[in-house]
């Protein structure tokens, strides 16, 4: 039986936002006989996120790279592999108790069809399994050494991967889908706990009898440096060519009497920096969180911290020397 957990990631360095508030509180109140646990950079119990550092090198790359999106990929399916429960996005409102789903030996909801979406796929956004489940352990084994050698990287093609060779049967239209239960896993009509896909717009007309859950879609994190790496992962040496040479912009300029100076502009990931002779004179450092829509900047001048601008749905602060509040806009 599935234990009446409800897992959650979240950083331990970020507020959370009414939205999410709001989501979380549905839970408690459709589910109040449910232990509600957040797994941040801080825990240890029910996920160990140091170890998991030190161990997974998939973990620690997205990790490294701030891609929020599959960090907690990683943690729901380890999560919930070592210790049975149900994880959920903080984009998620539950709409009734999910004491129905508590015996399947794990469950997860359709999110489209081959026909209207060009793919059969399912949505972990709502996710719930036994300990030691079957497949999870199949998803977790990907994630060790198979994840740098095939093109693919979300959750939704990795279990689509998996469930192909399941021999899962195609998924019919919105309209006609029914209950598939496999060997270790059930999967939900999108009625269930999608009720409104990514690019439709809801009404309360989508909301069904047997409708559990909404996913809210809220947009995740994304950049044209995410879209590199994980487009690229499997291609050999990628990550040392990433490094070496990703990004790198050199500019040769004339000032003081046309002496020739060198001015070079290199992006890592989030992190840009512009050398003048070789100097680093000034540095940014850009964070998306996409758990609350958060943009942090931190910038630096000839490596000394200078200022911290964050950017929230409320409000824009501006820190001197990252810590001494300088400059602070509500929004209207």
């Amino acid at each position: 039986m599935i234990p009446k957990r409800i897992f959650y990631v979240w950083s331990s360095y970020q507020d959370k936002g009414k939205d999410i508030l709001a989501c979380i509180q549905t839970w408690r109140q459709t589910c109040p006989s449910y232990e509600i646990i957040e797994i941040n950079e801080k825990s240890t119990r029910y996920f160990h996120f140091k170890n998991e550092l030190k161990n997974n090198k998939w973990f620690r790359t997205v990790y490294k790279l701030k891609m929020w999106a599959y960090v907690s990929d990683f943690i729901r399916i380890k999560t919930l592999y070592l210790n049975g429960g149900i994880y959920l996005d903080t984009d998620v409102s539950i709409l009734k108790s999910f004491d129905p789903f508590l015996n399947d030996e794990a469950f997860v909801g359709m999110q489209g069809n081959l026909t209207e979406t060009s793919a059969d796929i399912v949505e972990p956004a709502i996710l719930g399994a036994q300990k030691g489940n079957p497949f999870l352990k199949k998803v977790l084994s990907f994630y060790d050494n198979d994840i740098w050698s095939f093109p693919i990287y979300s959750m939704p093609q990795i279990f689509q991967f998996f469930l192909k060779k399941e021999n899962c049967p195609p998924f019919n239209i919105k309209k006609q889908q029914k209950i598939i239960s496999l060997k270790n896993i059930t999967i939900y009509p999108e009625r269930f706990f999608v009720p409104c896909r990514f690019n439709e717009k809801f009404s309360p007309a989508c909301i069904e009898e047997q409708t559990y859950a909404i996913h809210w879609f809220s947009s995740s994190w994304l950049n044209h440096d995410t879209l590199l790496f994980l487009k690229n992962k499997h291609h050999p040496d990628f990550l040392k060519e990433l490094k070496r040479n990703y990004h790198k912009k050199t500019f040769k300029i004339r000032l003081f009497f046309k002496i020739p100076l060198s001015i070079k502009i290199k992006t890592i990931g989030n992190k840009t920096t512009l050398f003048f002779i070789s100097l680093p004179i000034y540095t940014q450092i850009t964070n998306h969180f996409h758990f609350d829509h958060v943009i942090e900047k931190k910038i630096f001048i000839c490596g000394f911290p200078m200022l911290k601008i964050k950017s929230t749905p409320i409000k824009i602060q501006i820190n001197f020397l990252f810590f001494i509040p300088f400059i602070s806009v509500k929004r209207q």
